[in-house]
């Protein structure tokens, strides 16, 4: 593969656009750490920002009812938090192309410069569409927006991108634990 294309890891705070985001993933990453017997630490999303041809890009998974304004390319959806619940867009995420311009609200850090190769945005054809919230894979950790873009990175040959010190990326290492399969 030919590698001449660029691209970074932007880490924005879970929630940092809306309350419900925000309080849920507080009291969820509070259950989480209890029952892990640690403190709950803030948490972060992943959104993949890459460059190919001058061209800007974002990857990023949300919810189908959030829909970002703008040219997007839906490349796939699946269930949230249940097969079963799937039916409802509440209960739907897409993972989607968009133009790079709009920034997400609460952008904490921007990781160093990625070299990819040019097509690397073929590889979404394969993302598994599993259901969000959920460790269906059996790789003992569920599957988030995190686990797309960490999954993406290694198929295309990146390793050693980890999430901020500090915070945690829910489904981070599913997604590298599902792509090296």
């Amino acid at each position: 593969m030919d590698v001449d294309a660029v691209a970074w890891v932007r880490w924005a705070t879970v929630g940092a656009g809306g309350h419900v985001a925000r309080r849920t993933s507080a009291w969820w990453e509070r259950l989480v750490a209890a029952r892990e017997g640690r403190a709950p630490q803030p948490l972060v999303h992943a959104v993949l920002e890459v460059v190919v041809d001058g061209v800007a890009m974002d990857v990023d998974m949300g919810p189908t009812w959030g829909r970002t304004r703008g040219t997007r390319r839906v490349v796939l959806s699946g269930p949230v938090g249940s097969r079963w619940l799937g039916w409802c867009a509440l209960f739907r995420y897409e993972l989607r192309v968009v133009d790079a311009g709009r920034r997400p609200p609460g952008v904490l850090e921007v990781g160093d410069e990625l070299r990819l190769p040019a097509d690397v945005l073929a590889l979404l054809a394969d993302v598994p569409a599993y259901t969000w919230g959920r460790d269906e894979a059996a790789v003992g950790e569920m599957w988030t927006s995190n686990s797309v873009v960490s999954w993406l990175l290694e198929r295309a040959g990146v390793r050693g991108v980890e999430p901020p010190r500090g915070y945690r990326a829910p489904g981070w290492a599913a997604g590298a634990r599902v792509a090296r399969r």
